[in-house]
């Protein structure tokens, strides 16, 4: 379970940077239009990103109360 939260976690941020990357050739090809769409999908990415890094945190937490009980 935890490879699954760690590989989603590196999933999001690797789609944040592309989001980023797409965002810059969007400016420098004078789509500002698309440039925008781009730096809301990264937005989105770093939330969920955030969100699934905390998820992660708090179950590994939960795993070594469980293990320090046993």
């Amino acid at each position: 379970m935890n490879k699954m939260f760690k590989f989603l976690e590196i999933a999001w941020l690797v789609m944040g940077c592309i989001g980023i990357i797409m965002c810059a050739i969007s400016i420098i090809t004078k789509d500002i239009q698309g440039a925008k769409y781009f730096l809301g999908f990264t937005l989105v990415c770093g939330i969920v990103y955030a969100m699934r890094k905390r998820q992660r945190s708090k179950y590994e937490q939960e795993n070594q109360k469980t293990i320090k009980k046993d």
